[in-house]
């Protein structure tokens, strides 16, 4: 899939090429007579976004894939606007009256295609479906939600729920947090999760997750308990793969890396059974 996506795009790309030569050596009118080329290969660039996310498989091949798709769509849409500005300045006033209207159909156009596109990212994502938990895994469920979670419970009593259980994630829906009980530490440096799916090692959400999972801590003497929280608004961890209620197994990595330098070290590894995000 991937190969064919990026095959289209370089033929796109070579059309594009020679089109451009062609209207550099020729005059304004030539080069407006080449609209219905730049219409195609805006409406054909950009209706391979659907494909791409209907069956990409979140990774870094298949991000610049959708960058490249999206660069050779803006150059053919730069060319159509290209058209417009030569018509204007030669007065064709008609010639610009129809290219206007054809934007405005490309706009629909691509409101359209963005819509499936999106459907595509989410509904029908189905990466559960695809990276079933086999029979007899052990995993751990997460804590569903802090609020409930904590309220018939004393500080201390939650603490000692930490305390024994060394790393909690939190959370639902996709969205996650988590507490972590750090055993004595010398370094100051930072702590952040890695997420894979179990059965396969792929990893999920990479950049997104350890980002957003990011907690700097300093020396101390004794263990302590840090939390990433869901506060404030929109900083829990977010795992785009799958969607709400499509299941799966997620081995969850705490890392620390120190701040002076050194190798990044593992401390905690749990199997957490998640569910992805829906778009």
């Amino acid at each position: 899939m991937i190969t064919f996506i990026i095959t289209i795009g370089l033929l796109l790309l070579g059309a594009f090429s020679w089109a451009a030569y062609v209207s550099t050596q020729s005059e304004r009118n030539k080069f407006i007579s080449l609209l219905p080329w730049w219409v195609l290969g805006y409406g054909v660039s950009f209706a391979m976004f659907c494909p791409l996310a209907f069956f990409r498989i979140y990774g870094k091949a298949e991000t610049v894939v959708f960058c490249f798709i999206l660069a050779v769509a803006l150059i053919f849409a730069c060319l159509i606007i290209a058209c417009l500005v030569a018509s204007l300045t030669k007065k064709h006033f008609r010639n610009s009256g129809r290219i206007i209207g054809i934007g405005a159909i490309l706009i629909i156009y691509s409101f359209v295609v963005s819509l499936f596109a999106g459907m595509g990212e989410g509904s029908f994502d189905k990466f559960g479906k695809r990276h079933p938990i086999p029979e007899g895994m052990e995993y751990e469920e997460t804590h569903v939600s802090e609020e409930w979670e904590r309220r018939s419970l004393s500080q201390e009593e939650w603490d000692s729920v930490v305390i024994d259980r060394k790393f909690l994630l939190l959370g639902s829906l996709g969205q996650y947090y988590y507490m972590v009980y750090m055993p004595p530490t010398k370094e100051e440096g930072d702590i952040y999760l890695k997420m894979y799916e179990a059965t396969t090692n792929l990893p999920l959400s990479e950049a997104s997750i350890r980002n957003a999972s990011l907690l700097h801590i300093m020396p101390s003497d004794t263990a302590k308990i840090y939390e990433k929280s869901d506060r404030p608004y929109r900083s829990c961890i977010m795992v785009t793969e799958g969607e709400w209620g499509d299941y799966y197994a997620a081995r969850t990595e705490l890392w620390f890396k120190p701040s002076h330098g050194g190798e990044e070290q593992l401390i905690y590894s749990k199997i957490y059974r998640i569910e992805g995000h829906s778009r």
